[in-house]
């Protein structure tokens, strides 16, 4: 079939050189059918094809009368079709080059073609001749050549990576990174495989999807979170390359591509160089990481051996060091190993070897290193206290053997023999404490001990240690525990309001032998448990006694060990005590410290709770030094707590002290709390409590721990405290502070003839224990005295006594100190030697007048004027 002629119309009237209208027009349908590149023309207005060359009718596949059917719309795709709309709305004169458009031929095949038009008209209608070049395959040959070389700059990165790295996953990581971020892969993961199972785990990751091992896409639980999207397509490609070690499969790197046959063989050649490489690289990698683990670590037991014990040792000791502790070395032999060899075989032998290694792992407690260093030697080193943590750890180490190992269906039980030193006392760094420990075994071979200490000092301490928990044993059997009580007494009326137990032991060699002696051995190794509820029988004894006597008696507080709170039975200790003597629960009060109840909060309360709801009062002892939680504590039913004595022996002298009782007292009183003073032993310590509304206190300065009887009396005589007599409220009170008495003496003439009331101290810490007696209004010190300074001290009185007016008298200063305490307030007024008698009688006066507490001024205020 003839194709219709074009009527090609333009400016010119010949166009083809002086022929007729008729032979151009031949000419023209000759150059436009037999042109090899295919052409089109389409009307403008409808966009319908008007005329196709046989180029363009062998290249897409279609029918002449299919193309003349057809809009150019329809062989462009969807998204294609509003651009190309655009572009005929911009219908340009000339030669346009519209640039790369996709055009879908006759099987549905999407190319890309080069676009090239002009505007002519064609049969009287505006049209566009059309030139499509396809440009399909060099447009892949560009992306082929563009994809090699991110490959290529993928393999220069993992190179690099092979370089930098030592680490066996972080090279893996990093392969995955650069795979992604410098390749063509929107991800890549690496599956490690577990032997020859069929087990594998993703170590290494990255991408816009999280990686998994995948058996089957659809099925495999594991793909859920990417499935979809994996199924809908947009991952059309995926290669997976072995990485080997030693000739075996160790992992597997994966990657995927949104590209449908991206992996060609020229890519997967380029891939397969690069796993090699890697494969190499974790090889190298594994062989170094086996001689490092070879040089570090024993092979059999797999723990450490001595040269990385003795790293860790010194690692121990430098933190010790720092923080004055102490650490411990043990070396332990295995008593007649070579005969389980001999008997045995040695198959046996190192299988009781590394089940010793891993029993002593079960036992001990962090921070600790064990190795193994030497055949039948391990060594176990632990930082702790001084006086603990050698029999601590000793104990450990033999306990860990109670038990028998069974090893080929033979029971073996393993006896020991350990040598212990300990820094800093038997070694300043590693090597020595370790030769000493060494020592220590040695010499506990040759005379057959089980254990023996570096130093001399250290075997009669452990041997006294011993001995004292033998007649401790003998001491519960024999019931050699008595009580004693120190009173508790109300600071408001001064009555006895109560008294805490304090156990004593009557050893028959020792005498009365306080608890500070045995109480912290009980504790470790359990004893405590028997004597505390010895404890708790013997105060509901006592109690019951003296009420059977008609004795009117206060409540009995008896301090309750960690150790015995943690027992299931406690309940039923108190419970039967109580029975046992008819006691009202009320009689009895239980102390517990903070770390006590802290252990576990949740099953402390439920205890609590218990005993609060059998009527047992509840007490939580040395407040302040634990670290308990405001919002646990307000959850347990106490009906007291105890200020620890450490923040009472300075309470006069130290400010940080007093603030911290002071805050102990308000805090308690806000949740609804008594507050017990611990340690009062001056008249001092006891006002500023009682100024602080503290509740209740214990100390020498009533009544030190006495006997029952002693106790007894004071509860038939009702002996009370005698308080102080109240300061006369319009009592002007001067305090003068001066290390010269000749100072003292003429201030206090000449501040005298005004009627105050005059006290005087010669240091800073004289004056504090005098203000904690006799209270005054206004201060005066010198500034360079014994001890603290006049500024210090003042400043002390400033935290102690806020409402106190401090002036400093002083012929020595140093003016940059003296300014800023009197910028901070803890100074009034700097007054220099010599002084006028006029304008210091004066200055003194006006520092009455601004004395801000309760003074009542009921006297003539002539008398300050």
């Amino acid at each position: 079939m003839q194709p219709n002629l074009p009527k090609y119309s333009n400016p010119t009237t010949e166009p083809y050189g002086g022929g007729s209208l008729r032979e151009s027009e031949v000419s023209y349908h000759q150059l436009f059918d037999a042109n090899p590149i295919p052409m089109w023309v389409y009307d403008l207005e409808t966009l319908k094809f008007l005329a196709v060359n046989e180029a363009a009718i062998d290249h897409y596949g279609y029918t002449r009368e299919q193309f003349l059917a057809m809009a150019i719309t329809d062989i462009r795709p969807a998204p294609d079709v509003s651009a190309l709309q655009e572009l005929v709305k911009k219908d340009k004169a000339g030669i346009l080059h519209a640039g790369i458009w996709q055009h879908r031929t006759g099987d549905g095949t999407i190319i890309n073609v080069e676009i090239t038009s002009h505007p002519i008209k064609f049969s009287g209608r505006r049209a566009k001749l059309v030139l499509a070049n396809d440009v399909t395959a060099r447009i892949e040959q560009e992306n082929k050549i563009a994809r090699m070389s991110r490959i290529r700059a993928v393999t220069a990165g993992i190179t690099s990576a092979m370089l930098r790295l030592r680490d066996r996953y972080e090279l893996l990581q990093e392969a995955c990174r650069v795979a992604t971020d410098e390749g063509v892969f929107p991800i890549a993961w690496v599956s490690a495989m577990e032997g020859q199972s069929e087990h594998r785990e993703v170590v290494a990751w990255y991408g816009d999807t999280h990686a998994v091992d995948l058996y089957d896409v659809a099925t495999d639980p594991t793909a859920v979170s990417i499935r979809d999207e994996l199924l809908r397509g947009a991952y059309r490609s995926c290669a997976a390359f072995p990485l080997f070690v030693e000739g075996s499969v160790v992992a597997v790197l994966v990657l995927l591509a949104t590209e449908r046959g991206f992996f060609d063989a020229e890519e997967v050649s380029l891939l397969n160089s690069l796993t090699a490489d890697l494969s190499y690289a974790l090889e190298y990698i594994e062989k170094t990481q086996r001689l490092d683990y070879l040089a570090k670590y024993d092979t059999l037991t797999h723990l450490p051996n001595l040269g990385l014990f003795t790293d860790r040792l010194e690692q121990f000791i430098h933190a010790s060091r720092q923080e004055h502790r102490a650490v411990c070395v043990c070396v332990v032999d295995l008593e007649r190993f070579t005969q389980v060899n001999d008997t045995l075989g040695r198959r046996a032998g190192d299988e009781l070897l590394r089940q010793v290694g891993a029993r002593f792992g079960e036992f001990l407690v962090e921070p600790y290193t064990l190795g193994r260093v030497s055949a039948d030697t391990f060594a176990i080193a632990s930082p702790g206290e001084s006086d603990s943590i050698a029999t601590k750890l000793r104990d450990r180490i033999f306990d860990a053997l109670k038990r028998p190992f069974v090893i080929d269906g033979h029971e073996i039980r393993v006896a020991v023999q350990v040598g212990i030193a300990l820094f800093p006392a038997d070694g300043e760094d590693d090597h020595v404490l370790f030769r000493s420990a060494e020592a220590a075994l040695k010499l506990a071979k040759s005379s057959g001990q089980r254990y023996l200490y570096y130093s001399s000092e250290m075997n009669a301490r452990a041997a006294e240690r011993l001995a004292i928990e033998e007649k401790l044993h003998s001491a519960i059997d024999k019931k050699q525990f008595i009580l004693h009580y120190q009173p508790r007494v109300d600071l408001v009326s001064g009555e006895l309001v109560g008294a805490e137990a304090l156990i004593r032991w009557q050893d028959p060699d020792r005498g009365l032998v306080g608890p500070g002696e045995f109480i912290p051995l009980a504790e470790e190794t359990g004893l405590i448990i028997p004597i505390g509820t010895w404890a708790i029988q013997a105060a509901c004894a006592q109690q019951a006694e003296w009420i059977a006597a008609g004795l009117a008696t206060v409540p009995i507080a008896v301090n309750l060990s960690s150790v015995q709170f943690d027992q299931d039975d406690l309940l039923a200790v108190v419970d039967d005590a109580l029975a046992a003597h008819s006691l009202d629960a009320k009689h009895l009060e239980l102390e517990l410290t903070e770390s006590a109840v802290m252990n576990d909060s949740a099953a402390a309360a439920k205890t609590l709770q218990a005993l609060h709801k059998r009527g047992v009062r509840l007490a939580l002892d040395d407040f302040g030094t634990g670290y308990s939680s405001l919002a646990l504590l307000k959850r347990f039913p106490f009906r007291s707590v105890k200020i620890d004595r450490s923040f009472v022996t300075d309470i006069t002298q130290n400010a940080e002290d007093a603030a911290i009782a002071t805050a102990i007292v308000a805090m308690a009183h806000r949740l609804n709390l008594k507050v017990i003073a611990e340690g009062v032993e001056t008249q001092g310590q006891f006002n500023y409590l009682r100024a602080q509304s503290c509740d209740e206190m214990q100390g020498d300065f009533f009544s030190s721990a006495i006997d029952k009887d002693a106790f007894e009396a004071q509860l038939r005589s009702s002996r009370r405290l005698t308080l102080p007599a109240p300061a006369s409220a319009d009592r002007y009170t001067l305090l003068i502070v001066d290390d010269e008495p000749s100072i003292l003496a003429a201030l206090r003439r000449l501040l005298r003839a005004d009627g105050y009331h005059i006290l005087t101290a010669q240091s800073g810490a004289e004056g504090l224990e005098m203000l904690a007696t006799d209270p005054a209004q206004v201060i005066i010190s010198d500034q360079r005295m014994p001890g603290i300074s006049g500024t210090e001290f003042l400043s002390i009185v400033k935290e102690l006594y806020p409402d106190t007016v401090r002036i400093i008298l002083s012929g020595y200063t140093d003016l940059e100190v003296v300014t800023e305490s009197v910028n901070r307030g803890a100074v009034f007024k700097f007054l220099t030697k010599p002084w006028d008698d006029d304008q210091l009688r004066e200055q003194v006066r006006e520092a009455f007048r601004c004395y801000r507490g309760p003074l009542l001024l009921s006297r003539s205020t002539s008398t300050l004027t």
